[in-house]
């Protein structure tokens, strides 16, 4: 078998199909949905620089209790894996057991993650209402409309305002497990809180929620399975309404609400004559200081005197996203969006790439290799980030970020002076409409969302569907991701892009207005009719939130719950902990959620069972696991269907 079979599942005819780049032609050079990625993974061939994709072909045949989640290493007595011939660990843990408090330590990683980057920016909006940071308050008519649902004045002086809501939700992020979450109670549908109040899953503050699951889910505390699925739910809803919904919340009023812009993406967009910068990970607020700095007369003097002819920041994963629905439009210096997680190694691979400032999460080891081999400067711009290859950390602080900004672009100059002649970029760049949201949409649509009901309503838009989250290499890199919003929208189903899938449908042309062509007559004539692409661009990661807040509106327009709108979610190439807390947070809020690969519960037909099926009772929503792209639009379409027809539409 080779490596083909293992990235695609073994089907490669449907990895042919789901974008048809020229690399095809000769099926042993066809690692990506994208050309450029496939060109550069021959460069790095011949260069003998094994690559992400190389690295997952050693590893296989990879470790199938892993795969099902039934292997325990929580103790000493371990590692134990279940068997026929082993049904119970050592300590009497069946698989049920195993994998559903492995199911929830993923989840925990997930909630920690998001609450991290929600502190950093608490810390910093209140820096900035108090004149330390290089900030100004982004959109304060957001801050007054936050501050009004949250008991203040809504008055008061902005800065004032500011201070007093990072306060109020750092006190959330720190409250007791057993004190609900106040924004839980403000933003969440009524419907929904009186399903989780049954459930007993209103979360409190996320830290104490995190250590809570984290004690019961060590060796010997909580054994009962379905109590361990409850606290994954439960996590889920807490990363929801703090790690998501306040993250893009306070971050939009602090950088600025998003607004549709127009933009480029892909490789090809890399510029051989400039000084070039790559924002590459999840926190936005350092790369927007960076975007700043390079439009600082006195820097730009410095690169041309290097002999550059400009400055430019290049967006990587979700930071990029980030930037583009924020900064494209009014910012020079910030030119498009590179790719996700995957093509991290590629972009360097190009020699054109001086320095990759990288915050949080989804930064590979493996970059201190191929950027080795190049000139290429790598630093870490977040604490919690430390690895080989990097020699620079330029911690975060938000007091000094104007100051760090500059030395980042200094460095990047410094980089660019030992740049060599070995640049190979490849040609492959699209346009890209980017900045929807929920006030987006509606500016977009006249000033609500009738129209969009409307559609709905008609039957031209038969539903929406979150397409979300990760790439991965078991799936093919984007191709399941790519292959499954073609074949959404081609059945009139608008689809909503957020995280690494952002950067999939973007390289792929599928957030170009053009794309419409791809679509079915009715959505077809709705992009045309708004000038819109039929895949929105929704942002990062952490936007999957902005998803909620629009599903929300939609349920209150109609009078209905969630659960019984004609939606669906999708993470099609889910990768890591935060796509688990996201899985568990759609399901929790009553969604259809589709998944490929499986998540490690295949081991515990108990737990498949109530992820797939029983949960569907109690919260209206569960998992779907169909690696069959084709598949399984046809099990969203026909979950589409059955809540029209629910709903008399």
């Amino acid at each position: 078998m080779g490596i083909f079979d293992f990235l695609l599942g073994g089907n490669k005819q449907n990895h042919k199909e789901s974008h048809g780049c020229a690399s095809c032609a000769a099926a042993d050079s066809c690692y990506s949905a994208h050309e450029s990625v496939n060109q550069l993974q021959e460069r790095m061939s011949q260069l003998g620089l094994p690559s992400v994709f190389d690295r997952y072909q050693a590893q296989q045949p990879q470790c199938d209790f892993g795969k099902k989640g039934i292997c325990c290493q929580l103790c000493s007595h371990g590692p134990c894996r279940i068997t026929p011939k082993a049904p119970y660990g050592i300590c009497g843990a069946t698989a049920d057991t195993i994998v559903a408090r492995n199911l929830a330590r993923l989840t925990v990683h997930g909630v920690s993650a998001y609450t991290h980057h929600l502190e950093e920016l608490c810390k910093t909006l209140k820096a900035t209402a108090e004149g330390k940071t290089t900030f100004t308050i982004g959109d304060p008519d957001k801050l007054k409309a936050l501050a009004q649902v949250l008991g203040l004045e809504p008055e008061q002086p902005v800065n004032e305002l500011a201070k007093a809501v990072a306060d109020i939700v750092l006190v959330e992020l720190r409250k007791g497990a057993d004190e609900p979450l106040a924004l839980v109670k403000l933003f969440a549908p009524p419907t929904r809180i009186q399903a989780w109040e049954k459930l007993g899953i209103v979360p409190g503050g996320p830290l104490s929620e995190v250590r809570d699951a984290l004690t019961k889910t060590m060796s010997n505390i909580t054994s009962d399975p379905v109590d361990l699925l409850l606290t994954t739910l439960r996590l889920g809803i807490a990363a929801g309404y703090m790690g998501l919904v306040a993250t893009i919340t306070l971050q939009d009023i602090l950088l600025g609400s998003p607004k549709l812009v127009k933009s480029a993406a892909d490789l090809g967009i890399l510029d051989p004559d400039t000084v070039n910068i790559v924002a590459h990970g999840h926190v936005p607020l350092m790369a927007t200081a960076v975007i700043e700095a390079v439009n600082d007369p006195e820097l730009i003097k410095l690169a041309e005197a290097a002999g550059a002819k400009g400055i430019k920041v290049y967006g990587s994963m979700c930071t990029g996203q980030e930037l583009m629905q924020r900064n494209a439009h009014n910012r020079s210096g910030y030119a498009g969006q590179l790719g996700n997680w995957i093509t991290q190694e590629f972009m360097i691979a190009t020699g054109a790439v001086d320095l990759v400032m990288m915050d949080m999460n989804c930064s590979i080891p493996a970059l201190k290799y191929v950027a080795d081999r190049f000139h290429t400067k790598l630093i870490s711009v977040s604490h919690i980030l430390r690895m080989a290859g990097v020699e620079t950390n330029i911690d975060y602080k938000p007091e000094k970020v104007a100051e760090q900004a500059r030395e980042i672009v200094k460095m990047a100059i410094a980089a660019y002076k030992n740049r060599g002649k070995d640049v190979v970029i490849p040609v492959n760049q699209k346009p890209v409409v980017a900045g929807f949201g929920l006030e987006s949409i509606a500016s977009a649509l006249g000033g609500s969302l009738n129209p969009l009901l409307d559609a709905i309503k008609s039957g031209a838009i038969k539903g929406v569907v979150a397409v979300v989250g990760c790439t991965n290499n078991r799936n093919g890199h984007d191709s399941m991701g790519i292959a499954l919003t073609k074949e959404l929208i081609k059945r009139d189903i608008l689809v909503i892009n957020s995280g690494c899938m952002s950067s999939a449908t973007e390289n792929a042309g599928l957030m170009d207005p053009a794309a419409a062509e791809l679509a079915g007559s009715g959505l077809k004539a709705v992009c045309q009719s708004l000038g819109i692409p039929p895949a929105l661009n929704f942002g990062s990661c952490v936007d999957i939130g902005r998803i909620g807040v629009v599903v929300t509106e939609l349920a209150n327009a109609l009078g209905v719950d969630p659960s019984q709108l004609p939606v669906a979610a999708s993470a099609p190439e889910y990768l890591e902990q935060k796509a688990v807390a996201d899985g568990a947070f759609a399901v929790a809020f009553g969604l259809l959620t589709h998944l490929a690969p499986a998540p490690p519960v295949l081991g515990s037909e108990l737990v498949t069972r109530i992820l797939t099926k029983d949960v569907e009772d109690l919260t209206g929503g569960r998992f779907l696991v169909e690696l069959d792209p084709v598949k399984a639009a046809d099990a969203i379409e026909a979950h589409i269907l059955k809540k029209r027809q629910a709903l008399g539409i």
